[in-house]
């Protein structure tokens, strides 16, 4: 557990293999950070202790099987799981719904564009899956995404090189605002998300139904 909340120890210490399983992971709905993965990855490809297109591959197959396994999940669980979980997790039949319409609406592109936006490129295999995306248009949409992503991340991580040090060090008081601000832009979403969750879910039930 130790090695997802700090993917640059797993990277350095276990290469390519660490690089797949976050990648996969990150596709299947748990929030690792695919910048970091990448980044310091991209850092070892210019030290040479790693290759930088091998690094970009791995990453992007990594993805496509974790998103596929979300993909089956949403496909053939999704509204059966909301049914018995949703409610732990603040997901009600509204989502889903929101979550069809929206590739419905964009079911050229919806894929590609949401693998290009921090956070929600974790999740959006799973809706996928329910709203039906094709399976060989989900697939090359996702690896498109994902190259694209991870290629730019990496690229960063080994125009920096051996300076990332310097200029993680530069920025941790920084980091430290942006982490406070994290946590209270979280605690907000939950908040609201519990909110709209409970008037949603009183919507579907009916007047006079309770909870």
């Amino acid at each position: 557990m130790t090695g997802l909340l700090d993917p640059t120890s797993l990277v350095t210490s276990s290469g390519l293999a660490a690089i797949f399983l976050l990648s996969m992971l990150q596709s299947c709905c748990i929030p690792t950070s695919s910048e970091l993965t990448l980044g310091i990855a991209g850092v070892l490809s210019a030290t040479g202790k790693l290759n930088l297109a091998a690094v970009i591959v791995v990453a992007v197959l990594g993805e496509v099987i974790g998103a596929y396994v979300a993909w089956t999940i949403g496909r053939f669980g999704g509204r059966a799981f909301v049914d018995r979980f949703g409610k732990y997790i603040l997901l009600g039949h509204a989502d889903l719904d929101r979550a069809e319409a929206w590739y419905q609406r964009h079911a050229r592109f919806g894929v590609l564009g949401s693998r290009l936006l921090p956070v929600i490129r974790n999740f959006v295999a799973l809706p996928a899956g329910i709203a039906e995306v094709p399976l060989l248009r989900f697939g090359i949409l996702t690896a498109i995404g994902s190259l694209v992503w991870d290629g730019a991340w990496a690229g960063i991580g080994y125009g920096v090189g051996n300076h990332w040090r310097s200029i993680v060090h530069g920025f941790n008081d920084a980091g430290y605002v942006l982490g406070a601000l994290v946590v209270v832009a979280i605690v907000f979403g939950v908040v609201h998300r519990y909110r709209s969750y409970k008037a949603a879910e009183a919507e579907r039930r009916g007047p006079g139904v309770g909870a």
